[in-house]
Parts: C-alpha cells; structure tokens; sequence
C-alpha cells in the first residue's frame, strides 16, 4: 500500500509530458495543413479529442529543403496558431513525419535536419506555440528491399533504424530537456523464438537485444501498431504488446498501444465497419490489463480521419 501511494505521489510530480497512463491517450492526424487553416476544422478536433480523453495527437508536418541542406516547417504560421488553441484545450502536439527510406544510413541526416527544423521553429516561436514532442513513423519493413531479404539483412537494417532514432533521440533531448522524443514501431520487433531468443537480434554499442528495447531505453515513448480486430487471445492486442510492455515498465520510456480503424490492410488488423462502441468495448481489457504498468502509456488510434466516421 505504502509503495502504491508513493508511485502516485511520484506521478503527480511528473511534468506534463509525462502524465500517467490513466490520463493520456494519443491518435495520429494526417489531414494536418487542411485542419490548420481553418478554425471550425480545429474546432471539430478538438471537440472530438475532449469527448474522447484524447490527450496527445501525433501531427503530420512537412518541410520545405533549404539551400544549406537543413529543413523548414512548411506553413508555420498556420500552424502555430493550431498548436496555440490546442493547448488551450489541454493538447500535447507531436510532429510526426518520416519515411521507410529514413532507415539507411545514407538518409539519417535527413531525420536530424527535420528535428533541427522543428526544434527551430519551436525557438522561433512563443512557449504556448510550440510543439511538445517528435515522432519520427520510420518503418523499415516499407523497404523495397525487405520483402526479398534474409534474415541478417534484416537484421542489419533495424540495427541501422535503431542508430537513427538514437542518433535523433539524443540530440534532441541534448538541444531541449523538455522536448519529447516519440517513436512508432511494429508489434514484432521484440518477437523470440522457442528458446527465448530475439527473432531480429540488434547489436548496437555492444548490447545485442532486440530493436524495440533499445528503442525503449533512449527514447520517450513508442506507438505500438498493434493493429488487430480484438484485445484477447494469443494473436490478440495484448499478447503481441506484453513483451514490449514488460520492457517499458523498467524503462524511462512509456508505450502507446496502437489500434486501428482505417480500412487499410487485412480484415483482422481494423475496426473498420464497427461502431465507435463496439471498438471501445473490444479495447477495455488492454486498459484494464495494463494500466497497473508504469509502461503504458494508453491507447493510441489510428487514425483520426477514419475514426471520425464511425459510427457510434
């Protein structure tokens, strides 16, 4: 009792960013230039977010390449107004952007360009107008050249996508202490074999684990795409995240549980054409199931375009 009462007085403590899992759920937003142009859009995501105890959106952004090689938030204006309403409305904003290409190695400077360019335009602006993290969505099993590769290649290409975030990771946390650094990554990456061992073992700085542990000991938090039609079971939500959760709970970081609603890839994977009631009852186990973790972070809904159109 006496250790339960001292972990939420330590909670309580926390700063914003680091809220307990109880209170923070996240969703990903695609369609961000067109809501930030216009204050009824924003004004209708906003009120989504409130009845839904949304409380961090990963925002979509795009840069403008600058001659000296570095990147600019495209429609900062904008945008700075989008970010300076939704804290009024108790919001937290990450910027999301990245591509499978951003793996290599050959492109990871493109990855520090983009969080130098939101890191600028965060200086540039006024506290209540900036963004609250980044959330670099690098997948590497979107290369052309996954699908016909081996297992070391494999293996090679998460340890260079491991490199990346932490490259990215550490200079962000280096340039602004409060400035969350976020991840999105696929529900396998921690996956065993029969005898315990990593499927994709990564070795980096000396440590061989698997790619979502050294993810979760230098980063803030990761987005699961834990995509399936149901929490239960042994191809359920919460037996492919339970791993990664385990992690998280001795790690600095906190794990947003991702499901999805989008009619995009297998039946099995989405919500689609189910009502709003339906998804939410189905995802009451995994809060029930991890909510005692100091790893969860909550659920995370993918995304807001397609989970605006459900039904209720």
């Amino acid at each position: 009792m006496k250790h339960a009462v001292a972990l939420l007085l330590l909670y309580l403590m926390l700063p914003v960013a680091k809220l307990p899992a109880a209170e923070m759920r996240g969703m990903w937003v695609y369609k961000s230039d067109d809501i930030a142009a216009s204050a009824e859009a924003s004004d209708q995501l906003f009120d989504f977010c409130e009845k839904r105890h949304l409380t961090d959106l990963f925002w979509q952004v795009h840069f403008a390449r600058l001659d000296d090689g570095g990147r600019a938030l495209k429609n900062a204006e904008p945008t700075r107004t989008f970010l300076q309403r939704a804290h009024s409305r108790s919001l937290r904003i990450h910027a999301l952007f990245g591509d499978p290409s951003h793996t290599l190695r050959i492109k990871h400077g493109i990855v520090s360009a983009s969080a130098d360019g939101v890191m600028a335009f965060n200086r540039d602006g006024p506290a209540e107008a900036r963004f609250d993290g980044l959330h670099p969505d690098i997948e590497p099993h979107g290369l052309p050249q996954w699908k016909k590769a081996d297992l070391m290649q494999k293996c090679d290409l998460l340890t260079q996508f491991v490199e990346v975030h932490h490259l990215t990771a550490t200079r962000v946390h280096a340039a602004d202490a409060k400035l969350v650094y976020g991840a999105d990554i696929v529900f396998w990456l921690d996956k065993t074999n029969p005898e315990g061992q990593p499927v994709y073992p990564v070795t980096f700085q000396g440590v061989t684990k698997d790619a979502a542990k050294h993810l979760l000991d230098v980063v803030d938090h990761v987005a699961i795409m834990s995509y399936r039609s149901n929490a239960e079971g042994q191809n359920g939500i919460i037996a492919l995240t339970a791993k990664t959760i385990a992690y998280a709970d001795t790690s600095k970081a906190k794990v947003f549980v991702g499901a999805k609603m989008a009619d995009i890839g297998p039946k099995l994977e989405s919500f689609y054409g189910q009502t709003e009631s339906q998804m939410m009852r189905a995802l009451q186990p995994v809060d029930e199931t991890y909510r005692p973790h100091p790893g969860y972070a909550g659920l995370a809904f993918f995304m807001y375009e397609a989970f605006k159109t459900m039904p209720p």
